[in-house]
């Protein structure tokens, strides 16, 4: 039993490492730029950024590997199917604003220009929507931890920013292919839990 909780405890703090690391790689240059001018001037800007790079892959592996080889958790709630229905809608929302704040095949999206950080908007969504169909302490750990990352990262720009960036100016053309590439990301992502075991649709 003891042997048990000691590999849970290792399993989360696996997780909470990984989740340090990804935070810790996004926010060297903000909280450090004096530490991030040393490295672009002492190996060049190249390695400086592969330095952050990885730190940023580590954390990756160690959420991943962290969370599916997970074999203990504690239950807050169990989410009812319908709320799994909610959750499609508001990833595919995620996403959107994910991909909202680019220029992609030459055109940007109206949406970008309505949202000062579409990416970081675009992750603290999608943290809650899996939150709302995932009441576990690793899932909270998790998403959550990612989910104040987020607002976090969003606090350090605004606070770091002098002047305001010249918004977006979006097309028609960029809102229709923003769709196309949420859909076809959205597919890539179920398909991956799938792959992993999740049930995707148990409203149906």
């Amino acid at each position: 039993m003891k042997s048990f909780i000691f590999y849970a405890e290792g399993i989360m703090n696996l997780i909470l490492l990984g989740i340090l690391l990804f935070s810790f790689g996004h926010m060297f240059k903000r909280l450090m730029p004096a530490g991030r001018e040393f490295l672009d001037h002492r190996f060049g800007e190249n390695l400086g950024k592969g330095f952050v790079a990885l730190f940023l892959v580590s954390g990756v592996i160690l959420i991943t590997f962290g969370y599916y080889h997970n074999e203990f958790d504690i239950y807050f709630y169990t989410a009812p199917t319908w709320l799994t229905a909610v959750m499609h809608l508001l990833m595919l929302v995620s996403v959107a604003f994910m991909q909202a704040g680019k220029s992609l095949f030459g055109h940007a999206s109206r949406l970008g220009s309505k949202v000062k950080h579409p990416m970081l908007t675009g992750l603290i969504i999608w943290s809650i929507a899996h939150l709302l169909v995932n009441g576990t302490l690793m899932a909270y750990i998790l998403f959550g931890g990612l989910g104040l990352w987020g607002h976090a990262q969003i606090f350090l720009l605004n606070r770091g920013r002098a002047e305001e960036l010249e918004p977006i100016k979006g097309t028609l053309a960029g809102d229709l292919i923003l769709g196309g590439i949420v859909v076809v990301l959205y597919a890539i992502f179920v398909g991956i839990h799938v792959y992993f075991g999740a049930n995707m649709y148990p409203f149906l």
